[in-house]
């Protein structure tokens, strides 16, 4: 008798790590597809002077994800494009002498490509001490997001709901040459995300909230014909690594007398 308790609580037990087991994939997937859409820096710190206008588009790279969660596979981001892309806008705002500062704003429209759509829209706000090649900043931003897609079955367009916010300090050295300056930087920082996940189906619902730090490392090109090009790596450690791009024209409409 007491072996068959034995071996029922030892089952049981398992049962529970294995239930375990699969809400931690589906939480980590929550997390991943989350930090995914973060607002990183993609530049280095402050890159404008006030009324220096930036247009940009920038081209978040998706690396391979798994979207195992216990005996089933999760259509993931990575199944349906190796990349994203999202509008970005920087303004340089008034600062003290030898300071710079910027606000930002990124956005994607909702428009369905391969069954899939975005709807998301983040804010940003820098601040840099910058009276020579070195600069150092420290930088806040804060993101809103819905996306929907297939993810539990191909038919269905499940829902990603994120709210995220967070800040990083960052340290860059402009190199200058006759044609154009080329900047080097880094950066580390800490966002909180929170990621609801809704199953159209049977209205299954989950929540991951996650406090994560990060580093990036990238590289700014500003050429004379007031175009920039950044390329960057954001590491959130244990979770996510993937590269963005961005591409940017600095009209001088502001800037004219």
């Amino acid at each position: 008798m007491r072996r068959l308790q034995l071996a029922c609580l030892v089952l049981a037990s398992a049962g529970a790590a294995r239930a375990q087991t699969m809400l931690d994939q589906e939480e980590r997937l929550i997390e991943i597809h989350s930090l995914l859409v973060d607002v990183g820096p993609v530049n280095a710190p402050g890159a404008y002077r006030n009324r220096e206008l930036s247009l940009g588009l920038e081209v978040i790279g998706i690396p391979p994800i798994d979207g195992t969660t216990g005996g089933k596979r999760q259509i993931t981001a990575s199944d349906r494009t190796p990349v994203f892309p999202r509008l970005r806008l920087e303004l340089g705002l008034p600062a003290p002498e030898d300071f710079r500062a910027s606000v930002g704003l990124a956005y994607i429209p909702p428009i369905q490509l391969s069954d899939v759509s975005s709807h998301l829209a983040a804010l940003e706000a820098e601040m840099s001490y910058a009276p020579g090649p070195l600069a150092v900043g420290i930088r806040g931003h804060v993101l809103v997001a819905r996306s929907m897609g297939p993810v539990t079955e191909p038919a269905t367009r499940d829902t990603l709901d994120n709210f995220e916010f967070g800040a990083n300090a960052a340290a860059g050295y402009r190199l200058d040459f006759a044609p154009a300056s080329l900047t080097p930087y880094v950066s580390i920082g800490l966002t909180r995300a929170v990621g609801i996940f809704r199953v159209t189906s049977d209205g299954y619902e989950l929540t991951s909230r996650t406090t994560n730090p990060g580093l990036n490392a990238g590289v700014r090109l500003f050429a004379k014909q007031r175009f920039e090009v950044v390329a960057d790596l954001a590491v959130f450690p244990g979770r996510l690594v993937h590269p963005s791009f961005r591409l940017a024209w600095m009209p001088d409409w502001l800037s004219r007398p």
